[in-house]
């Protein structure tokens, strides 16, 4: 069995690998850190943040960082403040992976 997900709706393509991007754009619940705070620019690692909202979204039925208003989550986001349900029976292994990916640091992050 093979998963596939897409979204190139607001792609852009590097040129190389340390290429960066500063610009700020992306679906709210699944932005990554490194784009809010627009300092020095992002990367890949950003695709990496945004498959673990996905991967969490699966096994919890909820985004993360998810709020009433855009400013909360991104507040929630830029401080990395989520916790698994413990009503919801999650794998270590499932927390474990999660929790690499979502680093602030985007050079610490899982790729």
């Amino acid at each position: 069995m093979e998963m596939k997900l897409g979204d190139f709706g607001l792609a852009a393509k590097l040129e190389f690998d340390s290429e960066k991007r500063h610009t700020v754009c992306g679906t709210p619940n699944y932005i990554a850190p490194e784009i809010l705070e627009n300092k020095g620019g992002h990367s890949y690692a950003v695709d990496i943040w945004s498959l673990g909202v996905i991967m969490y979204t699966l096994t919890v039925g909820k985004p993360p960082f998810e709020t009433p208003d855009v400013k909360s989550t991104y507040k929630k986001i830029k401080m990395c403040a989520y916790s698994f349900p413990e009503h919801i029976p999650l794998t270590d292994s499932v927390k474990d992976i999660v929790s690499k990916i979502f680093c602030l640091d985007p050079s610490k992050r899982l790729t």
